[in-house]
């Protein structure tokens, strides 16, 4: 497996940890994250590999991988209008990463369906960095593995309303195995 040269957490139980894993499941502390990673797949685990691989990557990386990846489901099918428009805040964000966009896909967030993949979305983008109280509160930071989550959680809801799951998640993982080797550069423009 190529090196994941973006990826700062090298060490499997570091990225286990963040995604909160119990005690008892947590890899070796002498397990690489790229071969802890290929494990899962290799072993037929992709919704873990992909839990995996959103929380191993940078929480920008991991936000604009699952962006690409809603985008590119979204072409095969007509999203409600308000999905739409929170994923195309996202994509504003992913383009132009600056605070306003940021509070604008919370406020998209809140305007999404319910139950849909594009709101984990824009809570990934809103939980990414930033204060999560109002402006006149003291800055509350965001727990650092909620962007993933949330990240995570928006490309399986997304494979999920498809006819093809398994090639929905096994395509995101080949592009987040890009992004995790050549960073932003392995997404195509929006």
């Amino acid at each position: 497996m190529t090196d994941w040269t973006i990826v700062r957490l090298s060490n499997a139980r570091q990225v286990a940890e963040l995604m909160e894993m119990d005690e008892d499941a947590l890899p070796g502390e002498d397990v690489a994250a790229p071969a802890y990673y290929a494990a899962l797949r290799d072993g037929g685990e992709q919704v873990s590999a992909l839990d995996f691989l959103a929380h191993a990557l940078p929480r920008f990386e991991s936000v604009a991988w699952a962006a690409q990846t809603l985008d590119t489901e979204s072409r095969t099918r007509t999203l409600p209008v308000r999905d739409r428009l929170a994923l195309d805040t996202v994509l504003r964000w992913v383009g132009e990463p600056v605070e306003a966009n940021r509070l604008a896909a919370r406020e998209a967030s809140e305007a999404a369906g319910d139950r849909s993949a594009e709101r984990l979305l824009a809570l990934a983008v809103f939980f990414s960095g930033g204060t999560m109280s109002q402006p006149d509160l003291p800055p509350v930071n965001p727990p650092p593995h909620v962007s993933a989550r949330f990240a995570a959680g928006a490309i399986k809801l997304a494979a999920f309303r498809t006819d093809d799951p398994k090639k929905v998640i096994d395509d995101a993982l080949v592009l987040g195995e890009a992004v995790a080797q050549q960073g932003i550069g392995a997404l195509t423009p929006a």
